[in-house]
């Protein structure tokens, strides 16, 4: 299998080359210029007094000009002292009056003297270099003297302490061996830096192919797909966050699948609910139908029919009614409209309406602190659904002759609505959907009590009012749910 190449690396190994030699050569370069500058320096601190000492001693200016067997002797002296140092004789006004050497080897003359005095004004402390009058492209570090006469200042001694001999000398030991340490110094620097670059690079890289190779994985639908997380992997933080986001992406997709199969299952439910009022009122209208073709149905039974028939699209209508609501609660982004209002009013409401169905099936219907005047802050509509469904879901599952309790209750500032009703207790699993702190949860409705339980969740999820439910011995199933009291300012 051929190796993929990836040319960002090649790209750092050509940069990490270029710059480390560009950084090499400059260092050299300022580490040679550093060592020449500290040698000349320290060079020309160090015989500062040369000049002054010849001045002192054996100056050959004479009041009536230029001794030159003293200035010869002085020549020889300073040979002997030091090959490297040259001695001019300069007059007031910068010219070479004297000097050891050949007439054609002097090129410049005359000289400035503005380095000399900025020299002598120093005190002859700072580095300064000043012209060479055999190779005056190459200033040269120096030591003078001025020679003061009975009538003023008789010239200057001005000692030139590198010579030209002496340069050449220096770069001839500078190529012959200090620069081949610094070539060798510089190729095992470069050598050695380029090999643990190219080491830690193919480490890098080798890290890149196994999060290409995942990243392949994942894009080929295997989400379980992740990196190993060890703490030496240059990539971690990337490494990390990709199994982070991974980890999401499988919930999610987990969820939606989970939401999928509910999903259909609330669609089979659903038709089956709505189909079962729609078989019955067809039938109802068949059987009138043929009847009403032989002429042979009374006016009563033609009146109970149509009634049946109304009530059953009745039903049909309200659960239509229903599954819309319950869309409109679970479309992203809906917001009850809430305002303050006094939530036992809506509860007497329904209960008037709810007290001839229960007198029918002779069901005891009581309420405990039914006048409360406790203001919520809620969606109006909204809160009637929920009591209604709750009222009639007990009135529909509380066998003849059982019990109904409804109640109101003020604890902590918080109103609790809670209702009870006598019967068989509702399902284990029913009651853990119910309690259930999940938005999605309210896909996975209970099948046997319709759609009311999922609206009354889903309404009081949205307004984030807490629900309880379950089965209390010797009293029924029991849900309630609280929340804060609104009260204005003054009640």
């Amino acid at each position: 299998m051929k190796t993929k190449s990836f040319p960002l690396f090649s790209r750092i190994l050509f940069l990490v080359f270029t710059l480390i030699t560009v950084l090499s050569v400059t260092f050299m370069c300022i580490a040679y210029l550093a060592v020449i500058h500290f040698y000349q320096a320290s060079t020309q601190l160090l015989n500062k007094d040369v000049a002054a000492h010849i001045a002192k001693f054996t100056s050959p200016f004479e009041q009536d000009g230029l001794n030159k067997q003293k200035a010869d002797s002085v020549f020889y002296q300073a040979m002997v002292i030091s090959p490297s140092v040259e001695v001019y004789f300069l007059d007031t006004m910068g010219n070479v009056i004297y000097y050891h050497g050949a007439p054609d080897e002097i090129r410049l003359p005359s000289m400035s003297l503005k380095s000399i005095h900025d020299y002598l004004n120093s005190g002859r402390q700072i580095y300064i270099k000043g012209p060479d009058p055999r190779d005056p492209s190459n200033p040269k570090i120096f030591s003078a003297a001025p020679v003061e006469g009975k009538s003023g200042k008789l010239g200057y001694i001005y000692v030139v302490l590198g010579s030209t001999e002496y340069r050449n000398v220096s770069n001839m030991l500078y190529k012959s061996h200090a620069g081949s340490l610094l070539m060798i110094t510089f190729l095992f620097i470069l050598l050695l830096t380029m090999l643990l670059t190219v080491l830690y690079v193919n480490r890098l890289q080798r890290n890149y192919k196994k999060l290409i190779g995942v990243l392949g994985k994942m894009e080929a639908g295997d989400l379980g797909v992740r990196f190993p997380e060890n703490e030496n992997n240059d990539l971690l933080p990337v490494t990390k966050a990709f199994n982070q986001m991974a980890g999401r992406l499988q919930d999610n997709m987990d969820k939606l699948k989970k939401a999928e199969v509910e999903r259909q299952e609330f669609t089979t439910n659903i038709s089956h609910d709505l189909r079962t009022p729609l078989a019955i009122a067809r039938g109802y209208a068949e059987t009138l139908l043929m009847n009403m073709e032989n002429d042979s149905i009374p006016l009563s039974k033609m009146q109970d029919y149509s009634g049946l028939i109304v009530s059953n699209i009745q039903t049909v209508e309200h659960m239509v009614q229903q599954l819309l609501d319950l869309s409109k609660m679970e479309a992203a982004g809906l917001a009850p409209e809430k305002q303050p209002f006094v939530f036992s009013e809506i509860v007497q409401e329904f209960i008037h309406s709810i007290t001839l169905t229960a007198m029918e099936k002779k069901i005891s219907l009581t309420i405990s602190n039914g006048e409360n005047i406790s203001w919520i802050s809620a969606d109006i509509r909204m809160m009637e659904r929920v009591v209604q469904n709750l009222l009639t879901n007990a009135i529909k599952f509380t066998p003849e002759g059982g019990d109904i309790s409804i109640s109101l209750i003020n604890e902590s500032g918080e109103l609790i609505f809670q209702i009870t009703n006598s019967g068989e207790a509702m399902s284990a699993s029913v009651f853990q959907w119910l309690n259930e702190d999940k938005r999605e949860s309210s896909v996975n409705r209970p099948y046997h009590h319709g759609l009311g339980l999922v609206i009354v969740k889903t309404t009081l999820q949205l307004h984030h009012f807490p629900i309880e439910a379950g089965y209390v011995p010797n009293a029924g199933n029991r849900i309630s749910f609280r929340m804060p009291v609104n009260n204005p300012s003054g009640n």
